[in-house]
């Protein structure tokens, strides 16, 4: 008899528990988050057919798609939705089989999600890319606390995970890794900021703020080569008489920040951002005081592809056969028509030069482009670039010497970013390797 009262005690926890399993199974919380979102839809639904009914402003042809859409929501079918990944998950990592995002489940309303990610959808569409992509969580469950886990659902959530370069390299190689497009690394995905948004480009002269000093010698070989490519395509015989068609193909190449689907660029020639992609992060890991972190993203996120994209044997066929075909010829010395622009014209001004859109004011283009150029970052941009000329120089220090100051002394100090680095006991002269670069 003693065993019978236990025993009877443990049978109907037992059954507790059994029930309670079965009403979560009939009844799972994915089902009542569903209803409540259905619930929702239909209410703005509503709301937007007694626009549509209005006798003065409204349209009986939309009203009537509109209630067709409300009368589907009466009943709807609630069932579990997803977003089947490319790539399948492997047990040492706690997955199998095909990867799932079902974060759509609950988040049911395309036309909310589309609104809240305006620009993004464009670019990474959720039918491909899933949510967990950029947002973080558990994709694949279904119970709210346990999908939401690791989240950062805001802008400011996940720009608060950016303490290092990796943080920004872990998306672009998942970015990379969900891509339907074969042969994509991670950096083909440095055009994207932490959020999935477009990064902004800030412009050579704010980069050059820094580099100037930091990195002089690299600088002055490119801003008296590359920077001023785009001046000698202009007086081109074939550009000028090309028509605004044959001028876009010059852009991809002869341009920074080109966009084919707006056909605007952010800054004539090849200057910085052309070949290590937006300087908006670089800018917060510099503005962090974070020097390192930007050294890191810069090599880490720079690929030689970028070198091929336009430095191909047959690139220039279409111009030879535009120019054979008008009878062009090109001009003498042309391309040494273009002005060179020095170090210490850089220096007076913290303003892009002619033919620039950027700076961090969104300053006006002035050049004569027969294509509108991108303005410069809005104020809420330039919050979250947060950076400043006073800013960077006060963490980096003052510019370094010139060329021509340090040229034949012997350098003590040790490297700037790296004081593991011995210095070096000899002499240099800086003024013949910069004249050696620029005639190379």
């Amino acid at each position: 008899m003693k065993w019978r009262i236990p025993f009877l005690v443990l049978s109907l926890v037992l059954l507790g528990l059994i029930i309670i399993w079965v009403i979560k199974e009939i009844r799972p919380e994915w089902k009542r988050y569903q209803k409540a979102e259905y619930a929702e839809q239909r209410q703005l639904l509503e709301q937007e057919l007694e626009r549509w009914l209005d006798p003065k402003w409204g349209d009986p042809k939309v009203a009537k798609k509109v209630k067709e859409r409300i009368n589907a929501l009466e009943k709807p079918r609630l069932e579990v939705k997803q977003v089947l990944l490319k790539g399948t998950g492997l047990w040492k990592e706690g997955e199998s089989g095909e990867k799932a995002d079902r974060c759509i489940t609950c988040h049911v309303n395309e036309d909310k999600l589309s609104k809240l990610h305006p620009s993004i959808n464009e670019y990474f569409p959720l039918d491909i890319y899933g949510c967990t992509v950029c947002h973080g969580g558990q994709g694949e469950s279904l119970k709210l606390k346990k999908a939401h886990k690791d989240m950062h659902p805001s802008r400011k959530e996940m720009m608060e995970r950016i303490a290092t370069a990796d943080a920004v390299m872990d998306l672009w190689k998942r970015l990379a890794k969900l891509t339907p497009e074969e042969g994509k690394e991670a950096s083909d995905f440095k055009y994207y900021g932490i959020t999935g948004e477009k990064a902004v480009y800030v412009g050579s002269t704010v980069c050059m703020r820094c580099h100037k000093g930091l990195t002089t010698w690299h600088i002055n070989r490119w801003k008296d080569n590359k920077f001023v490519t785009f001046e000698k395509v202009k007086n081109a015989p074939d550009y000028i008489e090309g028509d605004e068609n044959y001028k876009k193909g010059c852009y991809t190449c002869h341009t920074t920040g080109y966009d084919e689907k707006t056909g605007k660029y952010e800054e004539e020639g090849v200057t910085c951002e052309a070949c290590h992609g937006p300087g908006q992060l670089y800018v917060y890991f510099m503005s962090m005081g974070k020097v390192a972190e930007a050294q890191r993203l810069s090599k880490l996120g720079f690929s030689y592809e970028v070198c091929g994209n336009c430095h191909m044997a047959r690139n220039h066929e279409a111009r030879a056969h535009f120019m054979a075909q008008h009878n062009l010829e090109e001009k003498p010395g042309a391309p040494s028509e273009a002005p060179l622009l020095s170090m210490a014209e850089v220096e007076k001004s913290d303003t892009p030069t002619k033919g620039s859109a950027n700076s961090l004011g969104g300053e006006e283009n002035t050049h004569a482009s027969p294509i509108e150029v991108q303005r410069g970052p809005s104020p809420e941009e330039a919050e979250v670039l947060s950076y400043t000329s006073c800013q960077v120089e006060s963490l980096l220090g003052q510019r370094g010497p010139s060329p021509e100051e340090t040229a034949g002394t012997e350098i003590k100090s040790s490297h700037p970013l790296n004081p593991k680095i011995k210095p070096y006991k000899g002499t240099l002269n800086l003024q013949a390797q910069v004249s050696t670069s620029k005639g190379g």
